[in-house]
C-alpha cells in the first residue's frame, strides 16, 4: 500500500506491486513501483500527473513522480512509475545571487534554502571556505551536491525536506563477513581503468595588470558543431532519429526526444560541445545515467546523456563556460544522446515521450546552425587587432608520486593536473594532490540482503548507507568497506541488494596479493609435477579415481529421466513439446494458435545489446502470458567493456520487468553469446559475460535462472565459465 497526493492536496491510498527503493550515498533516493488500474486503484491512476507525491509508509519518506508509463493489458492498464525523493524540490530554485570571498557553510546553505520548504541541520563544525569566483549562479541542489559538499568536505542524507549534514555518515564496525565462511555469495567488480599514480599541480596565480580593452564576443552560444567532429553529421538509423520514426516504435508514443550518436556510426570517445554556454547541471538520473546540461545565451538547454558510465567521464563542472567544440566528456558506452529544449530542463524531462514541441530536433538545429556559421564566415569582416590571450602563470608548482610505484612496482600513470587559485602554500597543494590521485582500483562488492541476514553469525549487522564494516576477500585480505547503495523492497519478499565500495588499499596489501599469488602458483606447479610423474609411472591415484567415478555416476544419474527408470532398459517417457525462438522477425503472432500447436516454451528476444530494443518484445510477452504460455527471455550480448556488459544486463532486466512485473516471471534469462564482442578482444569475453551475470544477480536473478547460448565454433575461444549458469 502506498499513499498518493496530487498538487491540489487530494489524497488516496492504493495497492502497488514491486515497490523498490534505492538509497545511494550522495544522491537522491529513488522509488519505483507498478500497479494495475483496478477499480480500487482508479483514483490513484487519475492522480498520476506531474508533481504528484507518493509516500511510502515503511520509511515515511515522500517522493515526487518523474516518469509514468501506462501499458494497456486488455481492458485495464498497468502503470510503471518512477519517482525521486521530495528533497529534489530544491532543484526548483535557481540561485542568481552570489556570495563573494570567504564564507561559512551556514551562509551558503542559507542562500540555497531561502524561500523554499527545505531546512538543514549541521551535525558538525566546518571551517570557512574562500571562493575565488564567488558562490552561486546555479540550481540550488547542484550547488549543494557538486560544490559545497566537496569544498567544505561533508556528506548528507535527506529526511523529507530536511538535509542532515555531517563530515562523515555512518558508523564503524557495523558488519563482518568472510568469503567462503559465513558468506558464500559475494560478487566482485574490480575496475582498474581509473588508476593513476602520478599527479602535478599549480596554485596561487601571479596577478598581472591587464589593459582595459578586451576583444568582443561571448563564449556562450554562438556557432554550432557536431559532437564527433571527425565524423560530422554522419548517418543514423530510424530508431536513433528525433521524433516518430520507423525503428522507434518501442518507445512510449513512439517518440524520441533527442538524437542518438552510436559508437559504430559515430566512432570516437571525445564528446564535443555542439553549442556554447554555461554548465548548469551535472548529475545522475535513472534512464539518463550520468548527464550534463549546458544553457546557452540564446535560450537553449542542451543535455548530453547516456554516454558516460561514470561521473568521472564528464570533464566539465557546474559553472564552467564552454565553447562550441570544447570537450564535454568521454563516451564509454554504445551511444551519446543529445536533447535540445528551450523549456526548463526538469520540466522537459517530464515530457520525454510527449511530442508537443517541448523537445526540439537536434539534427535540424545543428545542421542549420552550421549553415549559418558558414554564411557568416563568408561575409568580409573588418580587421581587428586582438591581443593574444596568454595563459595564467602560477607561483607554486608541485607533484606527487604514489608509494605504489616503488613498493608494488606499478607504472607511472599520470592524472589530470590540478590548478587551484585558492591555495596559497605548497603543503596545502601537496595534500590536495594526495587526495586527488586515484592509486587504487574501484572495487564493488555486492551481496543480497537475504544472505546478509541469514549469514549474520554472532554479529549484529547494521545495514545503512554510509556504514562501514569488514569483508575478508578471496585473497585472504581484510578489506574495510562501506555501504554505497542499498536497494530494498519494503512490501514484498524479494531479496534486497547491498553494494559496498572499497576504501583505499595500503601498499602492503598489494604486496600480500602478489606474494599469495606466487605461493599458490608455486604450490600448484609442484602438485602438477608430482601428478604427472605418477601418471608417467602408471600409477592411478585412488583418491582421484574415486572422485572421478563419483562425479561420472552423478552426471549419468542426472541425465537419466527422473534418475529412476521404470525398467533397467526403458526410461520413463517424457513429453517435451516444441520450443521456439521469437523476435521481431516473426512479425504479428497469433499466440493462441502457437500455444495450441504443442509449443511448451517460447524464448522471446528482448534486445540486441542496449542499443536495439526488440520491436515486438512487449507485445510478444504480454500476449504469450495472456494465452497461458510458458516463456523465457533472451538478449544478444553486444558489450564492448565490462561496464557496458553491466548496463546491458540492467537494460535486459528492466525492459523485461517493465512488461512482466507482478505477473508470471520468465523461466530463465538467456544471454545469446555468438559473436566476438568486447571491442574485438576475445580474451575479454569471459570477463564481459561474468560481469553481465553478476549484474543480473544483483537485480535478483540467480545463476540457476541464467542460461548461456554459445556459438559452437567460438566455444573454446570464449573460455566462458560454463560451471556458473543454470544451463548452456
Amino acid at each position: 500500500m502506498l499513499f498518493v497526493q496530487n498538487v491540489n492536496g487530494d489524497q488516496t491510498a492504493f495497492k502497488a506491486d514491486n515497490v523498490q527503493i534505492t538509497d545511494t550515498l550522495g544522491q537522491y533516493p529513488t522509488l519505483s513501483f507498478t500497479f494495475v488500474e483496478t477499480p480500487e486503484n482508479e483514483v490513484a491512476a487519475q492522480m498520476m500527473i506531474p508533481f504528484t507525491i507518493i509516500e511510502v509508509p515503511e520509511n515515511k519518506q515522500r517522493y515526487r513522480i518523474v516518469t509514468n508509463n501506462p501499458v494497456s493489458l486488455g481492458k485495464v492498464k498497468q502503470y510503471s512509475v518512477t519517482a525521486i525523493h521530495i528533497a529534489k524540490d530544491l532543484h526548483n530554485k535557481y540561485v542568481d545571487e552570489r556570495l563573494e570571498n570567504t564564507q561559512s557553510l551556514k551562509s551558503c546553505l542559507d542562500l540555497l534554502v531561502k524561500d523554499t520548504q527545505v531546512k538543514y541541520i549541521l551535525h558538525d563544525n566546518f571551517d570557512n571556505y574562500a571562493f575565488s569566483e564567488g558562490f552561486g549562479g546555479g540550481y540550488a541542489d547542484d550547488l549543494l551536491m557538486q560544490n559545497l559538499a566537496s569544498d567544505f568536505g561533508f556528506e548528507f542524507y535527506f529526511d523529507n525536506y530536511t538535509i542532515h549534514i555531517q563530515k562523515k555518515l555512518g558508523t564503524k564496525e557495523s558488519f563482518l563477513f568472510i568469503d567462503n565462511a559465513n558468506v558464500s555469495k559475494i560478487s566482485y567488480n574490480e575496475d582498474y581503468s581509473t588508476i593513476t599514480t602520478y599527479i602535478k599541480g599549480q596554485a596561487k596565480p601571479i596577478v598581472k595588470e591587464t589593459p582595459d580593452e578586451t576583444s568582443g564576443g561571448s563564449s556562450s552560444g554562438g556557432s554550432w558543431g557536431w559532437p564527433f567532429p571527425d565524423v560530422g553529421e554522419g548517418t543514423f538509423m530510424g530508431g536513433q532519429l528525433f521524433g516518430v520514426n520507423a525503428g522507434g516504435e518501442f518507445r512510449p508514443n513512439g517518440f524520441h526526444d533527442g538524437l542518438d550518436f552510436g559508437s559504430v556510426d559515430h566512432p570516437g570517445s571525445e564528446v564535443h560541445a555542439v553549442h556554447g554556454g554555461k554548465v548548469i547541471i551535472k548529475s545522475y538520473m535513472g534512464g539518463l545515467g550520468n548527464y550534463v546540461v549546458v544553457h546557452s545565451d540564446d535560450g537553449y538547454n542542451i543535455v548530453y546523456q547516456e554516454a558516460f558510465s561514470s561521473m568521472s567521464n564528464i570533464r566539465v563542472n557546474v559553472g564552467d563556460v564552454v565553447k562550441t567544440g570544447d570537450i564535454i566528456g568521454y563516451r564509454n558506452t554504445d551511444h551519446l544522446h543529445i536533447g535540445i529544449t528551450k523549456v526548463d530542463f526538469n520540466t522537459a524531462v517530464g515530457k520525454s515521450f510527449t511530442n508537443d514541441g517541448t523537445w526540439l530536433n537536434p539534427q535540424e538545429i545543428i545542421r542549420n546552425g552550421i549553415a549559418n556559421n558558414n554564411s557568416e564566415n563568408n561575409v568580409e569582416q573588418p580587421t581587428e587587432t586582438v591581443e593574444e590571450d596568454k595563459p595564467t602563470e602560477y607561483e607554486i608548482h608541485s607533484e606527487y608520486v604514489s608509494p605504489l610505484v616503488e613498493k608494488a612496482h606499478w607504472p607511472k600513470v599520470e592524472a589530470e593536473p590540478i590548478t587551484d587559485d585558492n591555495i596559497t602554500d605548497e603543503n596545502t597543494l601537496i595534500n590536495k594532490l594526495k587526495a586527488s590521485i586515484h592509486d587504487y582500483p574501484d572495487i564493488e562488492y555486492t551481496l543480497d540482503y537475504a544472505n546478509f541476514k541469514y549469514n549474520s553469525v554472532k554479529f549484529n549487522n547494521d545495514i545503512k548507507v554510509g556504514n562501514y564494516g569488514w569483508l575478508r576477500d578471496r585473497f585472504g585480505i581484510d578489506v574495510e568497506v562501506r555501504i554505497n547503495s542499498y536497494t530494498w523492497y519494503p512490501q514484498n519478499k524479494q531479496a534486497d541488494t547491498v553494494t559496498f565500495g572499497n576504501k583505499r588499499f595500503d601498499p602492503v596489501e598489494w604486496q600480500v596479493r602478489n606474494q599469495k599469488a606466487f605461493e599458490r602458483n608455486k604450490k600448484l606447479g609442484e602438485t602438477l609435477k608430482n601428478q604427472i610423474s605418477k601418471v608417467q609411472k602408471g600409477i592411478v591415484l585412488p583418491s582421484i579415481q574415486k572422485e572421478l567415478e563419483g562425479k561420472l555416476k552423478e552426471y549419468i544419474d542426472d541425465k537419466l529421466n527422473n534418475n529412476t527408470p521404470t525398467t533397467p532398459d526403458i526410461p520413463k517417457p517424457q513429453h517435451i513439446g516444441k520450443i521456439i525462438d521469437v523476435s521481431e522477425w516473426q512479425g504479428v503472432i497469433d499466440w493462441n494458435k502457437v500455444i495450441a500447436d504443442d509449443v511448451t516454451l517460447s524464448i522471446i528476444r528482448v534486445q540486441h545489446g542496449s542499443a536495439h530494443q526488440d520491436l515486438k518484445y512487449m507485445e510478444n510477452l504480454q500476449q504469450c502470458i495472456s494465452a497461458g504460455g510458458k516463456y523465457a527471455v533472451y538478449a544478444y550480448f553486444a558489450a564492448t567493456s565490462t561496464s557496458d556488459a553491466q548496463q546491458e544486463a540492467r537494460d535486459f532486466y528492466n525492459r523485461t520487468q517493465k512488461v512482466v512485473a507482478g505477473k508470471q516471471q520468465p523461466i530463465f534469462y538467456a544471454i545469446d553469446v555468438e559473436s566476438i564482442e568486447m571491442s574485438g578482444d576475445v580474451t575479454q569475453m569471459r570477463a564481459g559475460v561474468e560481469a553481465y551475470m553478476s549484474q543480473l544477480n544483483t537485480l535478483g536473478v540467480p545463476d540457476n535462472k541464467i542460461v548461456l547460448y554459445i556459438a559452437n565454433h567460438l566455444y573454446d575461444k570464449f573460455n566462458l565459465n560454463v560451471a556458473r549458469p543454470g544451463a548452456i
